[in-house]
């Protein structure tokens, strides 16, 4: 429940018919100020003013990646209840939301595009959605075993981080059902590519984020699940990132794993890997699309070995 104070402020802040605008297209997912100042043809000053004030009242947070700050709708369910009401309240036919609407599918295709050439030329080719579906019902099933949901099932995962998210391959398939997910890594151009994909698939509950696999800025026992999709094959501590991942976890959550059928991460060096951080046994499963899948748990009573 707001106290009279708190909900007039939120109140105030969703009384001005640019901020519904700025709200509206960021449904679609992490926007900077220069790319609302595109959506809306406002000043950077103007909107720069009503982020403040959006931010001011808890319907948005900001993060800053380098020189550039990125905004994203708050997913705190107290809040975000009155604000999709307000948002659904909206004439579909509203001009200036039309008129948004088609800027901001300009500025997602100039981000697919520039994506789609990073990849290029950095010779990176993303796994298939056909590829990516079979691993994701892989683990789906894995988990199955491990917590009471019926098979063919997702278990709700709660506050996620995903390491080294890559191209974001398995954000979309992820966030349906996990409160919120940080996805990090230390490249700025799969950083890049990794929003395009956030923002084309409108996942609100994604944030990007600059990380070091090894060294990440997050307290201990902050999240439920950590996943790390093709990760370890190509980290040069693999060991050290599943102890940094043993310390982000709460007592009880569980890690993911996803590792190339050619990658030095097998399931013999998996499975050593996580014992010495203090997982409990793994449900590996091998050669699923030629691929190695895992699944572990921190337990609940004992705290992991961080290296």
């Amino acid at each position: 429940m707001e106290s009279a104070e708190a909900l007039a402020t939120l109140l105030r802040a969703l009384g001005d018919p640019s901020r519904l605008r700025l709200l509206r297209a960021l449904e679609q997912g992490e926007l900077t100020v220069g790319e609302m100042t595109e959506v809306t043809g406002l000043s950077q000053p103007r909107v720069s003013r009503h982020l403040r004030l959006l931010c001011e009242a808890r319907v948005l947070r900001r993060a800053r990646d380098r020189n550039e700050v990125y905004y994203r709708a708050n997913v705190d369910a107290d809040r975000r209840a009155l604000v999709q009401q307000t948002l659904d309240s909206l004439s579909p036919g509203d001009p200036d939301l039309t008129q948004d609407h088609a800027r901001l599918k300009s500025i997602l295709d100039r981000r697919r595009a520039r994506a789609q050439g990073l990849l290029t030329a950095l010779g990176i080719e993303p796994l298939d959605d056909a590829a990516a579906e079979a691993v994701a019902a892989c683990l789906r099933e894995l988990l199955a075993q491990t917590e009471s949901v019926p098979s063919g099932e997702w278990p709700a995962l709660g506050r996620l981080l995903d390491v080294g998210t890559g191209t974001g391959t398995m954000l979309p398939l992820l966030s349906p059902h996990a409160d919120r997910i940080v996805a990090v890594d230390h490249s700025r151009e799969m950083r890049l590519v990794a929003r395009a994909r956030v923002l084309a698939n409108g996942l609100v509950n994604c944030t990007v984020q600059d990380g070091d696999m090894y060294a990440l800025s997050f307290a201990d026992a902050y999240f439920d699940t950590v996943t790390m999709d093709r990760v370890l094959g190509v980290a040069s501590r693999p060991e050290s990132a599943v102890a940094e991942a043993a310390r982000l976890l709460r007592p009880g959550g569980r890690l993911l794993v996803v590792e190339t059928g050619h990658s030095i991460a097998g399931r013999e060096s998996l499975e050593a890997w996580l014992g010495d951080a203090g997982f409990s046994p793994a449900l590996t499963r091998d050669k699923t699309r030629g691929s190695t899948i895992a699944v572990a748990r921190r337990p609940a009573a004992a705290r992991a070995n961080v290296a």
